[in-house]
């Protein structure tokens, strides 16, 4: 079914974004220009006692509920991340646009995948009209998501965001339109995206972006797994659910990487580490392998194994004698940063895949 070849596309890009994040989210931007806030703010502020009536607004018309969902579903396999969000361009206090024409004019196939956006009503659309225009959408239906304006404390030489004025909060929050303006030359962003999602997964981010790529610069937590998810990348999708910038590469652009390609590199997911190395004294492996476990303020390994790899086809065959081995199904995507790696035909897992797991992607450390 097209949803389903288009979740499939979303899923591997879940962690895409990695390559865009700022060191443990606590960078405060880089220099946009000298951007001043309005003197009014439009925005709402919301308390819900209790959980809403199930919605038959405007997300549930032409596709926009559907695609609401398949979001919501791309952040699953990241039980860490407790928002998404995209850019969607910066609009010029002088244009009078209608704000749903000047979306299809500046995102059109943003638009096209995530239809919602458009019709986000008036009362969340947050700010002053004008600046960086990003949408967030919540985790789920229970997550309590608070948009706030601030401004930067200088006193300690630090800054320390103090919050003048909340725009918006909800114990069960909808997607939201937010403008961010920033302070002058200190390139501080003028709003705090607060987020506790139904799961306990939680952030604090202050939006910024990379001005070249277009993609936000999203926070991450322990072993720089993302807190908020970038869905910028849909659209790049088609109607498929194929990667229009990946031509004649492959499904979405990720192939079955080579021995030579994963010669010497080190690749992390959540607790673990795994090393690929080249050469091996048995002639039936392309070299070793070493996977290692880590606890969060511990020095030093939990646990280390040794072992053996090769590619072998379309499957990394790893081999961890007296423990576990097996031939698992892998791809690496364009930029050679993300492997994605399934479990074995014969429902073997590797080592670092967690109970009920059945596929995982890893992000290069080095090579």
């Amino acid at each position: 079914m097209k949803s389903e070849k288009r979740l499939t596309a979303a899923l591997l890009a879940v962690l895409l974004a990695l390559s865009l994040t700022a060191c443990g989210g606590e960078s405060l931007g880089q220099k946009i220009g000298e951007n001043v806030p309005p003197e009014t703010t439009a925005g709402t502020e919301t308390t819900d006692a209790a959980v809403p009536a199930e919605s038959t607004g405007p997300e549930e018309k032409d596709g926009a509920g559907e695609a609401l969902a398949l979001l919501r579903r791309c952040m699953e396999p990241v039980p860490r991340i407790a928002l998404a969000a995209a850019y969607l361009g910066n609009r010029s206090g002088e244009d009078t646009m209608p704000l749903s024409n000047w979306l299809w004019e500046t995102v059109p196939g943003l638009m096209e995948q995530m239809p919602f956006i458009g019709e986000i009503p008036e009362d969340r659309i947050l700010g002053g009209g004008y600046g960086d225009l990003y949408c967030l959408v919540p985790r789920d239906d229970s997550t309590t998501l608070a948009v706030n304006w601030v401004h930067w404390d200088r006193s300690d030489g630090e800054g320390k965001p103090q919050v003048e004025e909340v725009l918006y909060r909800s114990e069960y929050a909808e997607p939201v339109l937010v403008y961010v303006w920033y302070e002058g030359a200190l390139d501080a962003p003028l709003i705090e995206i607060q987020a506790i999602a139904g799961n306990g997964a939680q952030v604090t981010w202050y939006p910024t972006l990379d001005r070249e790529s277009g993609y936000c610069i999203v926070p991450t937590g322990e072993n720089d797994v993302p807190l908020v998810l970038d869905f910028s990348f849909f659209a790049f999708l088609d109607e498929e659910g194929n990667d229009m910038e990946d031509g004649d590469f492959g499904d979405d652009g990720w192939l079955p990487p080579t021995n030579e390609g994963l010669a010497d590199t080190s690749w992390a997911c959540e607790e673990w580490s795994l090393e690929l190395c080249r050469g091996s004294e048995d002639p039936g492996w392309f070299g070793t392998a070493e996977l290692c476990r880590w606890s969060a303020g511990v020095a030093g390994a939990d646990e280390t194994r040794d072992g053996f790899w090769r590619m072998e086809g379309d499957c990394l065959c790893l081999e961890f004698p007296g423990v576990s081995g097996g031939s698992f199904p892998v791809l690496v995507d364009p930029s050679g940063e993300h492997l994605f790696i399934r479990q074995a035909a014969d429902g073997a897992c590797p080592p670092f895949f967690d109970e009920d797991m059945a596929s995982m992607e890893l992000t290069l450390s080095y090579g």
